[in-house]
């Protein structure tokens, strides 16, 4: 079968052969043939440097020479990426991987500040000074983290007046619980607070537990609330799986565990044969409660109050969660990261009290920018560069569940014609923006990118578009194959 002929899809094969054989002709006309072989490859490099991102043509000739390839029978196969498909604010794969190398090797580094000692003849002030001394420390560490092995950090908390509310929390409660979104928990997760924890229970005497909630987990198939249990189980990690919006919804809760289709899916992988009914089960409020109670150390007598201290990044449903357990709106919700700014205890029950620390950012590892808006951190409606989150999107999330959402047509150039089937941020925000009627009439009539970037990526963080994080080692694609269903 001849395959069909693209006159403009790519210049680069005629190019090589073009400048191989004025290469040729010249070396048998001489200085003549010299001076247009020149001529015609400088042609040549002006052509190619929009389509073909070569720096040096010669050198690709002269390798190529060497290893005795025809282009003229090859010419077919040379795959070429139009400069627009790979986004300038996001990672190459190679780059992903050095990356990761590097934040693995750093990550006991990341650490939460520590409260220094005090005892009952420290005075305020001398605390004070103890306080801030040591968060300076503290920062410049964090700062010569990012700047000496280039790693991009999260917009981790920087007010000392949010970390003492922390402190308080942690040395009251019995109970640490850190409220994480299931859609990538390992990201919202602070393993140095874990430490923290355990080290504020040995120098006080007190025991201390810690607990890891993944809220939002109705948006997790159960097969990935499987994949997830197993991580955490041979971590060694508490957890318990919650969704503070299907709170007071039985018939949700019923659905999300349904007793035979967790006995199916557990069937379903011997290799997660350790994973049972209960560790993938879906708690309610009641059950949330009665958690608390039996996570919580001992305690002398049966009146004594359990203090929880519940933690968590902004957005990630902390504040939900206290009103799905109190049952009333004592706690404001709001999509604007650092709303609750004081450590408030809310009397849930005669033996439990909940200790509402304020919503902050731990330090973290992130790739890219493009990572920290794609998981809520940054507010989107303050954004300026909004191309990489967008091409985030769309390199995670497949075209045809893209498309079955919103009810639009996307447009992806091929890889026959320089594309990779994927689409750019360009090609899925303009088809949105067409759709919509998203116009910029200052801009000529074209569409608004920008507008149609805040609405997709709003919808993200929401869960209207969804997207799992997978656990380590987990493909990706994989991980989400049964949510893109369509």
């Amino acid at each position: 079968m001849v395959q069909k002929q693209y006159r403009h899809a790519s210049g680069l094969g005629h190019a090589i052969i073009n400048s191989r054989n004025n290469a040729r002709r010249s070396q048998r006309s001489g200085q003549d043939g010299t001076d247009l072989y020149h001529e015609q490859r400088q042609q040549n490099s002006t052509r190619l440097q929009s389509v073909t991102q070569e720096r040096d043509l010669d050198e690709f000739l002269s390798t190529a020479e060497l290893a005795g390839t025809d282009f003229t029978a090859t010419k077919l196969n040379i795959k070429i990426l139009h400069q627009d498909q790979q986004n300038p604010y996001l990672l190459t794969a190679e780059q992903e991987l050095e990356t990761s190398q590097r934040q693995q090797s750093n990550r006991q580094r990341l650490t939460v500040p520590r409260r220094p000692a005090w005892d009952d003849t420290t005075t305020p002030g001398e605390l004070d000074r103890r306080e801030r001394a040591a968060f300076l420390e503290w920062r410049r560490g964090l700062a010569e983290l990012e700047e000496r092995h280039d790693l991009l950090l999260t917009p981790f908390e920087r007010n000392l007046e949010v970390w003492r509310q922390l402190w308080r929390v942690v040395e009251r409660s019995s109970v640490v619980v850190q409220i994480c979104d299931a859609r990538n928990p390992l990201f919202y997760r602070s393993r140095d607070l874990e430490v923290y924890v355990r080290q504020l229970a040995e120098t006080d005497g007190k025991d201390k537990r810690n607990l890891l909630l993944i809220n939002k987990a109705d948006m997790l198939t159960v097969r990935q609330r499987r994949l997830w249990a197993r991580y955490f189980k041979r971590e060694g990690i508490s957890f318990a799986f919650f969704s503070a919006a299907m709170a007071g919804l039985e018939d949700a809760f019923a659905v999300l565990n349904i007793g035979n289709v967790v006995r199916q899916e557990l069937d379903y992988e011997q290799d997660l044969d350790d994973v049972t009914a209960e560790d993938i089960h879906v708690l309610s409020v009641d059950e949330l409660e009665a958690l608390f109670l039996k996570t919580a150390p001992p305690t002398e007598n049966e009146t004594e109050k359990i203090y929880i201290g519940l933690v968590g990044y902004p957005n990630v449903g902390k504040s939900s969660t206290i009103n799905a357990l109190i049952g009333a709106k004592k706690v404001s919700v709001s999509a604007t990261p650092g709303k609750t700014k004081h450590f408030q205890t809310i009397h849930l029950s005669d033996r439990v009290v909940l200790c509402d620390c304020p919503g902050l950012v731990f330090p973290n590892f992130a790739s890219t920018k493009a990572d920290l808006v794609c998981n809520g951190v940054l507010p989107i409606d303050q954004l300026r560069e909004y191309t990489g989150p967008a091409a985030l999107v769309a390199k995670r999330i497949p075209k045809e569940y893209i498309e079955k959402v919103y009810g639009i047509k996307i447009y992806a150039r091929p890889e026959i014609d320089g594309g990779t089937g994927i689409p750019t941020a360009d090609e899925m925000l303009g088809a949105y923006a067409v759709a919509r009627g998203l116009i910029r009439s200052s801009k000529g009539g074209r569409p608004d990118e920008s507008k149609a970037a805040r609405v997709i990526l709003k919808d993200l963080v929401k869960g209207k578009l969804l997207y799992c994080q997978p656990p380590p080692d987990e493909d990706p694609v994989e991980f989400n194959r049964a949510t893109y269903a369509i």
